[in-house]
């Protein structure tokens, strides 16, 4: 399964996406609003003859796609070389997952950069790669800060402290997500089209 242009142009647009959130509205906000878009990252697209188009699958529960989505979002918006569609991952779950590979099907957020035939230039998967000991660090520091509290709570505290943990640290998280990202289609543009697509984003199982 691939997406076709047809289905491509049925995605939302930022506004529509972010008309129709429900959960984490507001940190997605204040993150999108936070995200400073790197000169070298808008310049990878702004490099090209034609758009670029990017398919985001994506879902507002997911604290991955609290700080990825917004981002990337973000430097879509910064320049007239990227045409970008989003759709509610819980709405697309095997159009999202056939661009995934089979053991980590479920996985979300998913971006898709396709050239104007359709075809795959890069995906990159969940966030930066790079993020993924600062996350872990995060995790770990709320786990010790919650600890001694019932199950319910730790849960519900937790949510929050991670929310809030990635609202401010929106700026410095968003330049090393668009970074990456803008390699990743940079590697993907440098490929022989047979040779695509590009990945880059986490990996499971995580290296050592």
């Amino acid at each position: 399964m691939a997406i076709t242009a047809e289905k491509f142009n049925q995605g939302m647009t930022t506004q529509q996406y972010i008309d129709q959130i429900k959960v984490n509205k507001q940190p997605f906000m204040d993150i999108y609003q936070g995200v400073e878009v790197p000169a070298e990252a808008r310049a990878v697209f702004e490099s090209q003859a034609e758009p670029l188009r990017l398919a985001i699958f994506t879902a507002d529960w997911c604290g991955d796609a609290v700080s990825t989505t917004p981002a990337i979002l973000r430097l879509a918006e910064s320049t007239d070389k990227i045409e970008v569609k989003i759709f509610n991952r819980d709405d697309e779950l095997a159009l999202t997952d056939s661009y995934l590979p089979e053991h980590r099907a479920g996985t979300v957020p998913v971006f898709v950069v396709l050239d104007s035939s359709m075809k795959e230039i890069a995906k990159f998967i969940e966030t930066a790669l790079s993020m993924v000991p600062t996350l872990d660090a995060m995790e770990e520091t709320i786990a010790q800060e919650t600890a001694g509290e019932s199950e319910a709570n730790a849960r519900s505290a937790g949510r929050g402290k991670r929310t809030a943990f990635r609202v401010a640290h929106a700026k410095e998280w968003g330049n090393i997500i668009l970074n990456e990202f803008s390699q990743v289609v940079d590697s993907g543009l440098a490929l022989a089209p047979e040779a695509r697509p590009a990945v880059g984003g986490t990996k499971w199982p995580p290296e050592d």
